[in-house]
């Protein structure tokens, strides 16, 4: 989508969509707090004026790439889950995970968690939203563990809400180990128990 906004009888034009996207990794490797305007402006190649038309608040564009985020997890898990089936979609973030590790000397992690500490008891409407795409998350991989389930690919009985509260839970708890600098004993345990949990 480009967006026209008119400066002085000229319009400017820029891809939103593709602003959009630059934001949400800014935000995503710098946090809410650390964001500034001048420097989200600088990164999304955008001046002020256009900004606010467009995007209103900081607030507001950090709102659509929480959106945007959780979108794009869903296609990707999608197109994942098409390609290899439900469980080996959801191994494959620990592999994801290790070779972002690898690569690049550090992990991420999930905006929507990054977000959700940063933003918790702080920023009340940010804090609801969040949850709310948390949970659209969530419920995602449920989904999964249940489809896994009637494929035979999970041979464990357990209701599949258990499965997949244990599996995010120790997702998200091998990339705070990583963060943390743990060692590489620690984090093939880690990958381990994944595989575990969805057998």
């Amino acid at each position: 989508m480009t967006n026209k906004i008119t400066t002085r009888g000229r319009p400017k034009a820029f891809d939103e969509q593709e602003a959009l996207t630059v934001a949400m990794h800014y935000f995503w490797e710098h946090g809410y707090d650390n964001t500034s305007l001048d420097n989200l402006l600088l990164a999304m190649g955008i001046k002020k004026s256009s900004f606010y038309a467009t995007f209103k608040s900081k607030e507001e564009v950090f709102s659509r790439c929480l959106v945007l985020y959780r979108e794009d997890s869903y296609k990707q898990l999608q197109a994942l889950k098409a390609q290899v089936g439900p469980k080996e979609a959801m191994l494959m973030l620990t592999h994801i995970t290790i070779k972002e590790l690898e690569e690049t000397g550090n992990v991420k992690g999930c905006l929507l968690i990054n977000s959700g500490k940063e933003c918790y008891n702080r920023y009340t409407v940010l804090s609801q939203q969040i949850k709310i795409e948390f949970n659209f998350v969530q419920d995602l991989f449920v989904e999964f563990v249940k489809e896994a389930q009637e494929l035979g690919e999970i041979k464990s009985k357990k209701d599949a809400h258990v499965i997949s509260g244990r599996y995010m839970n120790t997702l998200n708890g091998l990339v705070v180990t990583i963060q943390a600098g743990a060692t590489q004993a620690l984090i093939d345990d880690l990958v381990e128990s994944l595989k575990e949990i969805l057998e």
